[in-house]
């Protein structure tokens, strides 16, 4: 059953992974529920992830949906700040960086909740103008 789980958690993070959001946010939960120490699921969330993101990108480059103006902007402090991040995770405690991971995917799942309500009120508002327009002609 643990192998199962293992492959069906795979399957899962890949089809996160290639859509560009981030297998990990699928990954990591998930293997929390397997008994896995918290240090050891972020490190098979990194193994995994670097064979995810080279399908992803080279799909993504393909179809010129990548943006390389100022590219280096974004990789130099993220290089920079994942040795930061490895070294605190080092000393970091299990249970630390499990909360921590917790109030991070709140975070994010709330604000992409105040972002979807955004875009459907901006949404609705748009159909109602054009309703009115069609009505006007």
């Amino acid at each position: 059953m643990h192998i199962f789980l293992l492959i069906l958690f795979g399957f899962l993070a890949g089809i996160v992974g290639g859509m560009g959001m981030g297998g990990g946010t699928v990954l990591v939960p998930l293997l929390s529920f397997l008994d896995i120490s918290q240090k050891t699921i972020q490190s098979i969330n990194l193994i995994s992830f670097l064979p995810m993101c080279c399908v992803a990108l080279i799909f993504h480059a393909k179809n010129k949906l990548i943006v390389k103006t100022h590219i280096w902007l974004l990789i130099v402090p993220a290089l920079i700040f994942a040795v930061v991040g490895a070294l605190v995770a080092d000393v970091a405690s299990n249970k630390v960086l499990r909360y921590c991971f917790a109030v991070f995917l709140t975070v994010v799942g709330a604000w992409q909740l105040v972002v979807a309500i955004k875009f459907a009120v901006l949404r609705k508002k748009k159909n109602k103008q054009e309703q009115h327009i069609d009505e006007e002609r």
